[in-house]
């Protein structure tokens, strides 16, 4: 399990879906306002541990980093982001 500070993982994510032309830096951008507002609300956070600057997210390899990146874009693809939102953790 690997303990990553909320930014470095909002960076980390950000950087993988750069790598997508149909998302890109808006796109990017985007996911990082929602994945702020879903850390806000609420939502299933049983990977992340602490609050405010101490807050960490848990993954268990680096290829879930890629894994989430992936999966917002096959929901922006599908016009499933809501659903992806309510899935994601």
């Amino acid at each position: 399990m690997i303990k990553m500070n909320i930014e470095d993982f909002i960076y980390e994510v950000k950087e993988e879906m750069l790598c997508y032309e149909e998302i890109g830096t808006v796109g990017a951008d985007k996911w990082e306002k929602d994945f702020r507002e879903w850390l806000e609300k609420g939502g299933n956070k049983e990977n992340v541990q602490g609050k405010g600057e101490n807050a960490k997210f848990l993954i268990g390899d680096e290829s879930e980093i890629f894994d989430i990146a992936d999966a917002y874009v096959e929901a922006v693809e599908n016009n499933r982001v809501e659903e992806y939102w309510k899935k994601f953790q």
